[in-house]
């Protein structure tokens, strides 16, 4: 764990969030928190993030599942979800392994400007031009950024028709 970085005690994903990687430290999952306004140490698991990002806005995040297994349909895995609608933009975010997984790292969909091959792994570039290399081929990256894609664009469509 990066001892440079400060640690903070609760964290609220949004449209500024950019990733939440679990990280390993002396046998303790912690969230390495990315975004806009730089990095952070969270002490626990990425996941738990996410529900209390959900729970603050008024759902949950096997409501916020169910939503995407009614798009992309009940036996798929590794779904993108909505967590919450920052400024009436949906908040979509997804993994790229289990979400229970001590590995798994959440990727926000909006925050992804570039998206690039290195040998066996990806290489993403973000909003504000800093680059995170992750440990997962770049096939199956752009699988999940394609399925997050699609979500987004079906969640706006459906705003769109309720106003």
């Amino acid at each position: 764990m990066s001892k440079n970085l400060p640690q903070v005690s609760s964290y609220i994903a949004s449209n500024s969030t950019y990733f939440l990687k679990s990280i390993l430290h002396r046998e303790k999952t912690y969230t390495l928190v990315s975004d806009k306004h730089g990095k952070v140490i969270y002490p626990h698991k990425p996941i738990k993030i996410i529900r209390n990002t959900c729970k603050l806005h008024g759902s949950s995040y096997q409501a916020s599942l169910f939503q995407a297994k009614q798009f992309f349909g009940k036996n798929k895995h590794k779904l993108p979800i909505m967590i919450a609608y920052d400024f009436g933009d949906p908040c979509v975010l997804f993994p790229l392994f289990s979400p229970s997984s001590s590995q798994n790292i959440w990727i926000s969909f909006q925050s992804i400007i570039n998206i690039v091959e290195h040998n066996e792994e990806t290489i993403v570039t973000f909003l504000d031009g800093s680059e995170e290399r992750l440990p997962l081929h770049c096939k199956s990256f752009n699988h999940q950024y394609v399925r997050a894609s699609m979500f987004y664009k079906h969640l706006i469509l459906k705003r769109n028709a309720t106003l």
